[in-house]
């Protein structure tokens, strides 16, 4: 039993350390708009990944807080959907957009490598950073007033 468990912390260390979150975002095609009509400012992508044991307990997954960082966090899911947005809600103020639409969300697993023991899980968002225009016949009424 000390040898299997000793070959799992092995297998998942050596994995581990590729494994760490990341979001990267580029410019839009020109004139791209969301699927609400607003313009795109920046076409987004988030990815997750992370090593679970018998792909249900967490060992390590990347920190959404800090993405493109390697820094991770032990023992703790940052693999959910929440956790995404929240990864790609986070630099909007800085990309200078209002919020994120168009969220599209994936997850991906593997074990094979180590006989399913230890489980390579990947989650990868994208979406879309937009500015959000005001509408028209509100600004229409409100002008009236």
């Amino acid at each position: 039993m000390k040898q299997i468990f000793f070959a799992v912390m092995i297998a998942g260390l050596a994995a581990g350390c590729t494994h760490t979150s990341t979001l990267d975002w580029e410019k839009p095609l020109p004139g791209q708009r969301s699927s609400r009509g607003n313009t795109v400012l920046w076409n987004m992508t988030a990815t997750n990944r992370g090593m679970y044991l018998f792909n249900v307990i967490p060992l390590w997954s990347g920190r959404i807080g800090s993405p493109n960082q390697h820094e991770y966090r032990i023992f703790q899911n940052t693999l959910t959907r929440g956790k995404m947005r929240q990864m790609m809600d986070k630099p909007l103020k800085k990309l200078e957009a209002d919020r994120v639409e168009d969220v599209q969300i994936t997850t991906s697993s593997s074990g094979a490598f180590s006989l399913w023991i230890v489980w390579n899980r990947t989650m990868r968002a994208t979406g879309v950073a937009v500015k959000v225009e005001p509408d028209s016949k509100k600004t229409a009424i409100t002008d009236n007033k």
